[in-house]
């Protein structure tokens, strides 16, 4: 062991996309943490690609929003999805699209997903937001980023957490903080401090390929992200594998791919450039592509969560939590919310130790959505083979001729083909779970946690594929664009960080004196915000005042990551009743 002990609040494990955004939030909030990551650098091999707009609010809201944008795929490079038997090929059959559809608040759902938030759905691949977001934590000065770093030991008491780290030398050095962030994908930190995972493992074997290739002559609609193709010679979809594009993009067609499938019968037991380049041409069906193979990853499908995301001092969040399929996108935008829910409960703790109980609700109310996005993605990876291939007529036992005989049958004119579209069609629109999951994205909500409920309206019906904006407490503050001093603003804006938010009508000054009133620490983390004809941010449409769902002298009590954690249908009595209210929601 060499040096001495280096003391800080926070030390983050783990440098992909969900720690970087811990440590940016950190940063803003002015903490001083560390940040180890084993590897030398970013990744290497393209994993996440879809930022869903509650992902982008977050980045919105750290200052990124722009950047993020800059980098991303053209937006009408990813409005829809389709599924072929192969771009080309030597007979009929191949070549031949199977079915489209819109996707990702592309198309037909372009107004409700631009309704429903300041920003956009947005394809932006890991591999090209990792170094973007280490970029922007490095340039904070409250932070010290160091990749090459292994954390091997974590130790931890009532005091604080013990942290043992080796270098790229081989020495070891130790760090002792208040608090630890696990966001190291699973491989270090639950499995020292003994949490378990629940939940189907090695599903099936997958293999992926990243590389670049000039597929503009062949792209049969070049508006969809991912082709996926049903090939009876590789038993149906998970067989056949997808494709989707990763940028840079030249004239909307993207250089760089990947390709991912599952083992075929006739596949090796594992692909070396070769072999996956072979593969890759069978499935795609074009023989003489030009193919440059940057990397190739063997994973399994799985879908599991941890038992609990606190132990003592300690926190995980993204993939050490939760490791889930990669239908319907939901693995690093729910990683993205998990620090979006912890790290103001950690700054205010840090602030004030009285506050520290706020820190129980973070698996209280992460781990359930954790079990929920689960369950989902692994019922949308389940759908591709068990509805769309069963409504073909494919399985992976059917037999090649009689797979292509009933895609032969699909596209006949007779009874058959024609009860097969229909089929085809209903299939498809089940598919709405992972293409169209607004509500999935949007409008989950904490049952329990840091909020006060109430009997002000009827909660929403809880719906995977429509989001209906509401303020009851425990769900997302609704957007609505609001004119400002300085132009057009989203209520989401109006948040900050490090404190509440009460937003009010009119009559501000009533409620800033109630809030005056208030005992330490409690009125400090509080700001009030006015919308009304006579304050700073007016509602000229009346968009916010169709959805704020309480009286102008009423007030929503808005948390730092967006929840609504309380509402009044009017003014309150006296300052004791808010500050109660503060009890509640923060040590209670």
């Amino acid at each position: 062991m060499t040096g001495e002990i280096v003391k800080v609040p926070v030390v983050i494990v783990g440098g992909g996309p969900v720690g970087l955004t811990a440590s940016i939030l950190l940063s803003k909030l002015g903490i001083r943490h560390l940040l180890f990551e084993k590897h030398q650098g970013t990744a290497i091999h393209p994993k996440a690609v879809g930022l869903n707009q509650r992902t982008i609010e977050v980045f919105r809201s750290i200052g990124i929003e722009e950047e993020v944008i800059q980098e991303a795929a053209p937006k009408s490079t990813y409005e829809r999805t389709a599924w072929y038997t192969s771009f080309d090929g030597p007979t009929e059959l191949h070549g031949r699209q199977i079915a489209i559809r819109d996707a990702w608040g592309g198309g037909k759902y372009a107004k409700e997903y631009a309704a429903a938030s300041p920003c956009h759905y947005t394809m932006l691949a890991q591999i090209r937001l990792e170094p973007l977001l280490r970029k922007k934590a490095e340039n904070l000065a409250v932070s010290a980023i160091q990749f090459g770093k292994n954390v091997t030991d974590i130790q931890q008491d009532e005091q604080g957490v013990l942290v043992t780290v080796k270098d790229e030398d081989g020495n070891n050095f130790q760090v002792k903080a208040e608090y630890l962030i696990g966001a190291d994908g699973g491989r270090t930190v639950a499995k020292v401090l003994g949490i378990s995972e629940n939940g189907p493992t090695n599903l099936i074997d997958m293999v992926s390929a990243h590389f670049s290739a000039d597929l503009s002559p062949y792209l049969p609609d070049d508006s969809c992200l991912i082709n996926w193709f049903i090939n009876p010679d590789f038993g149906g979809s998970i067989g056949s594998g997808y494709l989707y594009h990763l940028g840079p993009y030249e004239n909307n067609v993207s250089k760089e791919w990947v390709f991912a499938c599952a083992f075929a019968s006739d596949d090796p037991e594992r692909f070396d450039e070769k072999e996956m380049k072979n593969r890759l041409f069978r499935s795609l069906g074009i023989a003489n592509l030009e193919v440059e193979i940057h990397s190739i990853s063997h994973w399994y499908i799985q879908s599991v969560v941890a038992e609990t995301f606190k132990k003592g001092r300690c926190f995980l969040v993204g993939d050490a939590a939760h490791r889930i399929p990669p239908w319907g996108a939901l693995g690093l935008n729910t990683g993205i919310q998990d620090v979006y829910n912890l790290v103001w409960k950690l700054g205010m703790a840090l602030n004030n130790s009285k506050l520290s109980p706020i820190l129980e609700t973070y698996d209280l109310e992460r781990h359930p959505i954790a079990i929920a996005v689960a369950n989902s993605s692994l019922s949308n990876f389940q759908n591709h083979g068990g509805i769309i291939d069963t409504a073909l007529g494919i399985s992976p036992t059917t037999p090649k001729e009689e797979g292509w005989e009933a895609l032969h049958e699909l596209w006949s004119d007779t009874p058959g083909g024609e009860k097969k579209r229909h089929a085809l069609k209903q299939a498809i629109e089940i598919l709405d779970k992972e293409f169209h999951a607004h509500g999935a994205e949007l409008g989950y909500h904490y049952n329990l946690g840091s909020h006060i409920s109430d009997e002000l309206s009827t909660s929403p019906k809880s719906d995977m594929l429509i989001y209906r904006p509401t303020t009851t407490p425990g769900y997302h503050l609704p957007h609505a664009w609001l004119d400002g001093p300085n132009g057009r603003v989203s209520t989401l804006d109006l948040l900050s960080l490090d404190c509440f938010t009460l937003l009010v009508g009119e009559n501000k000054d009533e409620w800033q004196t109630l809030v005056d009133e208030i005992d330490a620490p409690y009125k400090d983390l509080i700001k009030i915000i006015s919308i009304g004809r006579e304050s700073i941010y007016t509602d000229q449409n009346n968009e916010w005042g169709k959805l704020r769902e309480v009286d102008s002298s009423g007030a929503l009590l808005v948390r730092p990551d967006s929840i609504v954690a309380w509402r009044s249908e009017s003014l309150l009595e006296t300052s004791k009743a808010l500050q109660r209210v503060m009890e509640l929601i923060l040590v209670e």
